[in-house]
Order: C-alpha cells, then sequence, then structure tokens
C-alpha cells in the first residue's frame, strides 16, 4: 500500500505511529498524509501545500507581509509553508491569546520570517504595509454566524485577499474585499490541491486539478 490520509482528530496522534515527517509537517507539528517510501511511513502535511500551490498561482510568496486572521490548524500550516516559500513577514491576528503567541514563536523560532501576535479584541485594521491578508478562520462557512471584525475599508486595491472557507466558496470577506479592489482567492483550490498533491505522493501520477474540482463543485450543488 502506498499511504493514507488522515484528518481530526488524528493529525496528531498518529505521528508516533510513522518513522518520519517531511519539513513542514515536522514544523507544523500534524500530518494528514502518510506516504510509504521505501517501507517507511513519512508523514507529510497538505493542508498548507494545497493553499501555496493556489497562492502562487498569482503571485510569489517572496518578500510578501501577511496577515493571518486565526491561528488554529489551517493557518499553522500556511503560515509554515509560506515561510518557507520565502514570505517574510506575518500579523498573526487571532482571539486566543496563547495559541496566537504560540503560532508567532513558532514563525520566529524556526523560519526565516519575523511574526508579531495581534490579539483580536476589537475591529482590526489591515496595516498599511501588509499585501496579503488570509481568513483561516471558519467565519463565513455555511451554517456559521458572524463576519469577520475587521475594518473591510483598510483592504486596499493591488492586496491579496485569500479565504480557507470552501462552502460558499465566494464568502462575505471576499466579496467585501473585491468591492475594495483586492484580488481574491477561494479556498476550493486549496482543497483541490491537496488531493492533487497525495495523490502524487503515492503514485507518483499528476492528476487533473480541473477535473477534482469540476467534482467537489458538483458534490457541493454547485455545478
Amino acid at each position: 500500500w502506498k499511504g493514507f490520509n488522515c484528518s481530526i482528530p488524528h493529525k496528531v496522534e498518529v505521528i508516533k505511529y510513522l518513522d518520519g515527517l517531511g519539513e513542514s509537517a515536522s514544523l507544523i507539528g500534524a500530518v494528514n498524509c502518510a506516504v510509504n517510501r521505501g517501507g517507511k511511513l513519512i508523514g507529510e502535511n497538505t493542508d498548507g501545500k494545497g493553499f501555496l500551490k493556489s497562492f502562487l498561482e498569482i503571485t510569489p510568496a517572496t518578500g510578501k507581509t501577511i496577515v493571518l486572521l486565526g491561528a488554529g490548524g489551517a493557518a499553522r500550516a500556511i503560515a509554515v509553508e509560506l515561510a518557507l516559500a520565502g514570505a517574510t513577514k506575518f500579523y498573526v491576528v487571532n482571539r486566543s491569546r496563547a495559541r496566537g503567541e504560540e503560532l508567532t514563536a513558532l514563525l520566529n523560532e524556526k523560519t526565516s520570517a519575523s511574526a508579531t501576535f495581534v490579539e483580536w479584541n476589537k475591529t482590526y485594521s489591515i496595516p498599511q504595509d501588509a499585501e496579503v491578508v488570509i481568513n483561516s478562520t471558519s467565519m463565513g462557512m455555511v451554517n456559521t454566524e458572524g463576519k469577520q471584525d475587521i475594518d473591510f475599508d483598510s483592504i486596499r486595491s493591488g492586496m491579496l485577499a485569500a479565504d480557507v472557507i470552501v462552502n460558499p466558496p465566494q464568502t462575505y470577506f471576499l466579496d467585501e474585499a473585491g468591492k475594495r479592489g483586492a484580488t481574491t482567492l477561494q479556498g476550493l483550490g486549496m482543497v483541490v490541491n491537496q488531493a492533487v498533491i497525495g495523490i502524487k505522493f503515492w503514485t507518483g501520477v499528476d492528476v487533473d486539478a480541473k477535473d477534482l474540482n469540476d467534482e467537489l463543485l458538483r458534490v457541493l450543488g454547485l455545478a
């Protein structure tokens, strides 16, 4: 057999049963894809890799200053991959100080990027030096209430606004950012790219991302 995927709540617990970890999985501290390499099971994390692939189709990560809304598992994976790809500065904006400071410390200590934690206890304005803002929270997902407590007018034309939400693909966050001239990136690409990367890990075969995207849209009732 070639490997397997795993999800919450097993992404951390599975590590002790593996023979090793890929670079980003080691930094992230979580695994969602195990790959059989020469009889050894190596843990990878395709969450951030899937996002990064979509991101790089729009703009390079090198030198970017990024606002990250949220500090959970998705944020952690995305931040590590962007830092490894050359992003230089992060603002980690999160309601929980403990989790936000943990991600900030990880970026500062384990990557070449610099990171600053911002406690999200009031309406947040995007800093003038930020080029990218990423929503990694669940706000905007179907059957959830509320919207990001940010000053949407602080999003500027020419910025990139990205969301990890898949359903609906076009969220309130992306709508508001787009109205202000930002380039927007939906979460669909992240999920599709995860599948493409996982299949490549296991089989060596490059599958057609468009076919997977079309099937995902069908499953979501959006085709």
